[in-house]
C-alpha cells in the first residue's frame, strides 16, 4: 500500500524542545545573599553523591529502573535532598532543600538525556513536583495546603521546568 500514506509527514521528528538546563535553573533562583553560599555547598555535596567513584553507580541503577523518568527523577533527588540534610545533622537551612533540589534534579536529567536515555521538561516538571510533594511533608508542610496560599508563599520550580 506504498503511496497511500504521506511517509514524509509521519516521519518527520517532532520538534524536539531543549530540556531545561540546570544553568537555567541556577539563573532562575533569587537566593538571598546570606543563603548562597550554603546553597552552592549543598549543591557541591550533591554533586558529590551524584557523581563521586563511590556513589555514581547508584544513581545509574535508579536511572536505569524502569517506570516513569519524572518518578525517577522525583524520588531520586528527594531522598539525595534528605540525606544531605541528615548529615549535615540538620544543619542546612531546610528552605535550600527545594532550590538546591531542583537544580540537581536538572543535573540529573541533563546527565540522563547525555547518557541516550529519553528525558523531556515533562518529565522534569514532574520530578519536580514528586520531589517537592515528598520533601515538604518531612517538614510538617502540607504541599496541598502550601499550594493553596498563593504562588508568592509557594516554592517555584524554575522557569519552564
Amino acid at each position: 500500500m506504498a503511496g497511500l500514506v504521506d511517509d514524509t509527514r509521519t516521519q518527520q521528528p517532532q520538534v524536539e524542545q531543549e530540556l531545561v538546563s540546570p544553568e537555567k535553573v541556577q539563573a532562575s533562583l533569587a537566593l538571598p545573599p546570606n543563603l548562597q553560599q550554603p546553597y552552592q555547598r549543598v549543591v557541591l555535596a550533591g554533586m558529590k553523591v551524584m557523581f563521586s567513584k563511590e556513589t555514581h553507580s547508584t544513581m545509574l541503577e535508579e536511572l536505569n529502573k524502569p517506570g516513569p523518568m519524572g518518578k525517577k527523577l522525583g524520588e531520586g533527588i528527594a531522598g539525595l535532598m534528605l540525606l544531605l540534610f541528615q548529615q549535615s545533622r540538620k544543619t542546612m537551612p531546610p528552605q535550600l532543600l527545594i532550590p538546591a533540589g531542583t537544580y540537581l534534579l536538572a543535573q540529573a536529567a541533563d546527565f540522563a538525556k547525555k547518557s541516550g536515555q529519553p528525558v523531556t521538561n515533562a518529565d522534569v516538571a514532574q520530578g519536580t513536583t514528586i520531589m517537592i510533594n515528598t520533601i515538604l511533608p518531612k517538614f510538617g508542610i502540607d504541599p496541598n495546603k502550601l499550594a493553596n496560599v498563593g504562588p508568592a508563599a509557594a516554592p517555584q520550580p524554575a522557569q519552564g521546568v
